[in-house]
């Protein structure tokens, strides 16, 4: 029995999820909360980069947020990601998205070869030809949340 176990916990799938769903979840927003709590519950693996890193704790930090949540949700966020996550650096640097600053996601994603890029953003989700080249060329799916959380039932 211990044996299947391990092995299911190899089969999870990988997921590179947008920063700004992150920043959702933090807002306790219903659509991503559920989200947040499949990954601190090892549903799928969360990959990020230092680059997505980098822009998450820019924009957790700015003033607009400050009556959302403490510095010491936002620590916890990160210590939780740094314990949990592959931290990748991409080697691959991809010009697919019509806003340059979310290539770092499909980076982040190829690099890993994560089956998933979890996504709100309709310049990810929204473009066709994106879409069918990274599912065609890297084998990964771009998703909204209800999507992927749809996916994680079926595993």
């Amino acid at each position: 029995m211990p044996r299947s176990r391990s092995h299911a916990a190899h089969s999870i799938p990988k997921a590179v999820v947008d920063t700004n769903l992150f920043v959702r979840g933090l807002l306790k927003g219903p659509v991503t909360l559920p989200l947040i709590q499949a990954w601190k519950a090892q549903r799928f693996q969360l990959v990020t980069s230092e680059s997505m890193l980098v822009e998450l704790f820019e924009v957790l930090a700015r003033p607009k947020f400050a009556r959302y949540f403490t510095q010491g949700d936002t620590r916890e966020l990160g210590d939780l990601i740094y314990e949990r996550a592959e931290v990748v650096e991409p080697r691959v640097h991809v010009t697919l998205c019509r806003d340059p600053k979310d290539n770092i996601f499909l980076d982040a994603a190829i690099a890993s070869q994560a089956q998933y890029l979890v996504t709100g953003d309709d310049d990810l989700r929204g473009d066709e030809t994106l879409i069918a080249t990274m599912a065609q060329m890297y084998g990964v799916k771009v998703v909204n949340v209800p999507d992927f959380l749809e996916q994680l039932k079926s595993k």
